[in-house]
């Protein structure tokens, strides 16, 4: 068994992940910061669990307002990270120059998103870790068809095979010494 904290590092990184903003909104504040630590936890009801670094101004937000919407943006949106990936005042309003809309819960939708998931805060965890994990059980959700959705590639990506119109696992070159 290999406990090496590199490789440990390594393997976590070929988890897929992609570029989320998590928004929140509570009395007359609004917020949102940049996440790429998303996963589906249960089919049903449908959740998701997110993982927030400790100590972002989203944190009482989200308590308070017990729900959140994931959404999820184009990989590189520059205007996103721009506006979400520093850390904001809880005075900061983030949402005053860009179109956005609500749904089940009022929590702002980005308009520019791929995608999104309007969620009921469930509950949370703080482990012995440098993140807590936020429960949301999605309550209406929606996936833009119009924009091109790219996910991850694996190490075994399947191709199409042209001669027998399936698909096959794209096959990896390596050099043997002998």
């Amino acid at each position: 068994m290999n406990s090496d904290p590199q490789i440990i590092h390594n393997a976590l990184r070929s988890i897929p992940s992609g570029l989320f903003v998590l928004t929140c909104a509570y009395d007359k504040f609004r917020t949102g910061i940049l996440t790429s630590w998303v996963q589906q936890c249960s089919s049903d009801p449908p959740m998701l669990v997110v993982a927030v670094k400790k100590g972002q101004t989203i944190e009482p937000m989200l308590r308070d307002a017990r729900a959140f919407v994931l959404n999820m943006m184009p990989a590189g949106d520059r205007r996103s990270i721009h506006r979400f990936g520093k850390p904001l005042e809880r005075t900061d309003d983030p949402f005053l120059s860009i179109e956005f809309d609500t749904a089940v819960t009022g929590t702002p939708i980005l308009k520019n998103a791929i995608g999104w998931f309007d969620c009921e805060l469930e509950g949370h965890l703080s482990p012995d870790a440098d993140c807590r994990l936020y429960l949301g059980r999605v309550v209406a959700a929606k996936l833009n068809t119009v924009q091109k959705i790219t996910k991850p590639v694996s190490v075994e990506t399947p191709v199409l095979d042209q001669r027998n119109r399936r698909k096959a696992p794209k096959k990896v070159a390596s050099k043997h010494n002998t």
